[in-house]
């Protein structure tokens, strides 16, 4: 079974899963918390933004890492991702809120910046970097698209840590 799989949002949520990997094993801020997108200030080439974006970091170690992203699109429309993995490089896969693979991503440190690629069945390859603020409330994350028919495609999302809210622990 084919599914259609929104652009914009699969971009966003790759963008917002570089966040929770761009700060593990650094001595700055855990990335442990609520992130909100920005959609001001976020750009892309592919799809309309999302009206609204939030990042929940829900596991921040050296070695492994999970997040879950919930969105609120043009028409209302909530969609949700996740993903959990360890943090080698490795593809694994990143679901939808019914656990449908959506997408495989790797994610690396290169320094202080986050370098992630990501394969979506069907639609292309998104490769990412994210960087920090000084101050480490605002991420921001440049990213290119490839197509399946070879078109190129930039994104910049930028996030700010959502005062006074935490994730939730198990």
């Amino acid at each position: 079974m084919s599914k259609k799989v929104n652009t914009a949002a699969v971009l966003i949520v790759l963008v917002s899963a570089s966040l929770a990997f761009a700060q593990t094993k650094t001595d700055k801020q855990s990335s442990l918390d609520v992130w909100k997108l920005d959609v001001a200030q976020s750009k892309s080439e592919s799809e309309p933004l999302p009206t609204s974006g939030t990042l929940t970091i829900l596991k921040d170690t050296p070695d492994a890492m999970a997040w879950r992203y919930e969105e609120v699109d043009g028409t209302g429309k909530t969609s949700t991702f996740a993903w959990s993995g360890p943090l080698d490089g490795s593809m694994q896969d990143m679901k939808d809120a019914a656990g449908q693979v959506i997408a495989k991503a790797s994610m690396k440190r290169d320094g202080e910046a986050m370098l992630r690629r990501v394969d979506v069945p069907n639609v292309g390859i998104f490769e990412e970097r994210g960087t920090f603020s000084v101050d480490h409330n605002t991420y921001t994350e440049v990213g290119k698209m490839t197509t399946k028919d070879g078109k190129a495609l930039t994104s910049t999302a930028v996030y700010h840590r959502a005062a006074g809210e935490r994730p939730a622990t198990k």
